[in-house]
């Protein structure tokens, strides 16, 4: 064995791991005695049934052989297939301490085979990452546009853990193949090819068309108006701007397929449109068909526009969207883009997608030959409407107050390249005088590839793609094709795709570079700007001062919400909420109309997803505590989930942060988005909801039920044997901790099952038929046998303790698990306590944690 070996053998075996000494007094204490008692009987040295003996000293799970044996003996105490039938069954306790040191050591044993303590695979981009890496690179921004450009690539989903935890990710060939079709198409946007757009524009004066319709209908007599208490404005021909392209047709739509009434005409100002719920169906909305269909470009539309603030729901929404003839089976249009409206003063618009990246049904267009735009409010209400005695369908109008958008005008075209960024120059250099084509892209090769590759590109690698640039020449394709293949090559590289960091045999210290890389992919999910990339180059990233200095820079950017955004998603587990079956809200509680239903449901689903990442994000930004998290006496919300809360917001628009009522003062723990993650949509959900708040608020991993159990949820159960309607909910599942291996889990699931018992599945306080609420009783235990009273108890025993509190060891664990982007090993867990110790001394807030993290040994070394 050479000299570096040994050495890495050393620091496997002594950096942070315990000692053997230790590991044989653990196995001694939790492991052995359940083996004498029942399983050296047959596993011992006399004939040992199978060949497989269980009477030796604590084993060595490294061994890929002793490993599959353990692995497996830990299965079959599980699911009770041993000790036999008709030998004494171990206790709970038992069968606990066994399997969770037959896990720990497999764990270790892991993280030895894998190149020691505190080492990291090689980690890849996540989905999102990617493609904020692609748009920073090639310098293009949508703010507005509403699709997700993640959906083309192959789920990055792991379970029990975080996307970017690089011992769990995997690299499929489509994920590959997916990647370059998207470089190409942001690409084509970026550097678009002369002579492939042909760009169009047409101009619409809504306020001229209204006063011109108004004119002409005041001067019919009122006797041969037939009841009309305005003008109509049906088919409009709008000429294109260009001289010889074909002209549009604009229409409008009012409800019930109506044309636009007087009441949304103002001669003096434009047109105002009501809200529309639709995306199947048309109302309420203006359209502009055109002749044709475009392969390419950006979609651009210039509104000036203006809210009508009449009411107190939620302000207008621009949207814009796209769709087929009207008409066609099904009218389905695609929203594009959109815009929250809140000036009462009427000011200009702009909202822009690439027509590559817009969603649609394009086969479709192409085969009708012509392209339909929509434009609409998209305000969905803040919350439903309660159903007036003697409700009327037809006067639903009068039922419904909702906030116009008021149209002055707009412009549509199709343009070569966005308003905005990409400036040429940040993905192409401009040629310099006298230089050859070869020369020039060679120059532009390099700033790019730098970027791209977050660190100096070596000659060599260099070398490569300008050998693919001249290939390209020599085939006979021009310098702009030639240039976007090499780029698109570099875009799918892995120097691109992954987080590339050089390591030995030997633990050594992050470049200037690396370390600028992953606190740019912590903090913002993209790439180093320009800020970072110069600390990289002059070292000073390296220093304490520089490093604290920019993670405070990077939170406060807006950019930061991804990061809690993805933290809190997976965390918490978010994102079921929006596949959960019954509607948020049940129709007998608001006007009978499913559009508007299934309007507020979509939008409510979505802020009772965002909200736990605005929390943390307010946490971090202000530095609050970190047990303020489950322990706040304030929420963060926007006006929909205020009145969703019954909470009183001043005026405004955003997430703000205000006092909480007396049943949302628990942090996450209150937060209804958690509840409904939690429950999962059923009404008996306290087995859910009990392995969440185990899972996600105390770090306890349970494991799958073993597959030899029939598992049906609480709700079948009761619909399938009707005895057991007569017992209480407790009563239910007391049923589970009766055999022992199902105790083993059980016992520390079951009694926090009713923490959340004033809660119906959405998170809202618990109501009978008739709406009063209904008595509950949230006591319970948790695992380490500490009991409690109620919700307000569980809460403070959840918080007790400052940094050392249940939550905040909890907690740290998951937020250092995604800091580093990998699982955490037994190694972490001294530099855990080390981090928790050094933010309580700075006060112990959330930004102090995550800057402790950053500032520790294992996220500055590979």
């Amino acid at each position: 064995m050479t000299r570096s070996i040994i050495a890495a053998a050393i620091v496997i075996l002594t950096v942070g791991a315990p000692s053997r000494a230790d590991d044989r007094a653990d196995y001694d204490r939790a492991v052995k005695p359940l083996l004498v008692k029942h399983c050296v009987a047959c596993h011992g040295a006399e004939k040992p049934k199978g060949g497989v003996r269980f009477d030796g000293p604590a084993p060595d799970l490294t061994d890929p052989k002793v490993s599959e044996k353990w692995l497996l003996a830990r299965r079959m105490l599980a699911q009770g297939e041993m000790p036999p039938e008709g030998k004494p069954r171990p206790t709970a306790d038992e069968l606990l301490a066994t399997m969770t040191w037959i896990e720990d050591a497999a764990a270790r044993a892991a993280v030895v085979t894998r190149g020691g303590v505190g080492r990291r695979a090689l980690r890849r981009l996540t989905n999102r990452e990617y493609v904020a890496t692609l748009h920073d690179l090639l310098g293009l921004s949508f703010p507005h546009a509403t699709g997700d450009l993640g959906t083309r690539l192959p789920s990055d989903a792991v379970a029990n853990t975080f996307s970017n935890d690089s011992n769990s990710q995997v690299t499929q060939a489509l994920l590959l193949r997916r990647s370059l079709d998207l470089a190409e198409d942001l690409l084509a946007v970026a550097l678009p090819a002369e002579g492939t757009v042909k760009p169009f524009r047409y101009d619409v004066d809504l306020r001229s068309l209204v006063a011109e319709k108004h004119r002409a209908f005041l001067a019919i007599p009122e006797a041969n108006r037939k009841g009309q208490r305005g003008p109509a404005i049906g088919n409009v021909v709008v000429p294109a701007h260009e001289k010889g392209s074909q002209p549009a047709k604009l229409g409008f739509q009012h409800l019930h397929n109506q044309p636009l009434a007087i009441d949304h005409l103002d001669p003096a100002k434009g047109l105002m449109l009501e809200p529309n719920p639709l995306t199947t169906g048309r109302r309420n909305v203006i359209m502009l068909t055109l002749p044709f269909v475009p392969d390419g470009g950006v979609l651009r539309v210039r509104v000036r526009a203006a809210a009508v603030m009449e009411h107190d729901n939620s302000p207008p929404v621009l949207r814009l969207s796209i769709g087929g003839s009207y008409g066609e089976p099904g009218d389905l249009v695609y929203p594009l883009a959109a815009v929250t409206v809140t000036a009462t003063a009427v000011k200009e618009y702009v909202l822009e997608v690439p027509v590559l990246l817009a969603d649609g049904d394009w086969k479709s267009f192409r085969r009708q030959k012509q392209l339909l735009v929509q434009i609409d409010n998209a305000a969905a209400p803040l919350g439903p409407t309660p159903t007036p005695e003697n409700y009327d369908q037809k006067k639903r109008d009068t039922y419904l107050k909702r906030n116009r958008l008021l149209l002055e005008s707009f412009s549509l075209e199709l343009a070569a390249a966005p308003t905005w960024p990409p400036k040429s120059e940040v993905v192409l250099l401009a040629p310099r005088d006298g230089e050859d084509d070869e020369a020039r892209a060679k120059r532009a090769l390099r700033a790019f590839l730098s970027r791209a590759f977050r660190r100096p590109v070596a000659d060599r690698e260099l070398e490569a793609f300008v050998k693919l640039y001249r290939d390209q020449r020599a085939a006979g394709r021009g310098f702009l094709d030639g240039y976007k293949t090499a780029v698109a090559a570099a875009l799918v590289s892995p120097q691109v795709l992954y987080l590339i960091e050089t390591r030995g045999a030997e633990r050594r210290p992050l470049s200037a570079w690396e370390l600028a890389s992953r606190l740019s992919y912590l903090a913002w999910n993209t790439t180093p700007d320009a800020e970072l990339l110069a600390c990289a180059a002059d070292g000073s990233i390296l220093t304490d001062a520089e490093l604290t200095k920019q993670l405070r820079r990077l939170l406060a950017d807006e950019r930061a919400f991804g990061f809690t955004r993805e933290f809190t998603r997976q965390w918490l587990d978010l994102d079921v909420i929006d596949h959960l079956a019954p509607p948020v809200t049940r129709p007998a509680r608001t006007i009978d109309d499913p559009s508007e239903l299934a309007w507020y449901d979509k939008a409510i689903r979505r802020d009772l997803a965002a909200e736990p990442a605005h929390v943390l994000l307010d946490a971090l930004r202000n530095d609050r505590p970190v047990n303020s998290l489950v322990a706040a006496d304030h929420v963060v919300v926007n006006d929909r989930l205020a009145r969703y809360y019954g909470v009183a917001l001043p005026t405004g628009a955003g997430w703000r942060r205000v006092a909480a009522p007396e049943n949302r003062r628990g942090g996450l723990l209150t937060q209804a988005g958690c509840v409904a993650a939690a429950t999962h949509a059923q009404e008996r959900g306290e087995i859910k909801r009990g392995v969440y708040l185990v899972e996600r608020f105390l770090g306890i991993d349970i494991p799958s039920p073993p597959g030899n159990v029939d598992i049906k949820p609480l709700d079948v159960q009761l619909a399938e044997d009707k005895s057991l309607r007569a017992l209480t909910a407790r009563q239910h599942l007391d049923k589970h901790r009766t055999i022992a291996t199902c105790a083993v889990c059980h016992q520390r699931i079951d009694p926090l099952g009713f923490v959340w018992d004033g809660f119906d599945m959405y998170g809202q306080p618990k109501r009978d038929k008739q709406g009063k609420l209904v008595a509950f009783d949230s006591s319970g235990t948790l695992p380490d046998k500490a009991t409690f009273a109620n919700f307000s108890e569980f809460r403070k025993l959840m918080a007790q303790g400052e940094l050392e509190s249940r939550f905040a060891v909890a907690f740290s664990q998951r937020l250092y698990t995604y800091v580093l982007g990998r699982s955490l090993d037994h190694g972490d867990e001294v530099h855990l306590k080390t981090i928790r110790t050094t933010a309580a001394k700075d006060g112990g807030g959330a930004r102090a944690l995550l800057l402790a993290m950053v500032l520790s040994e294992p996220f500055r070394n590979k």
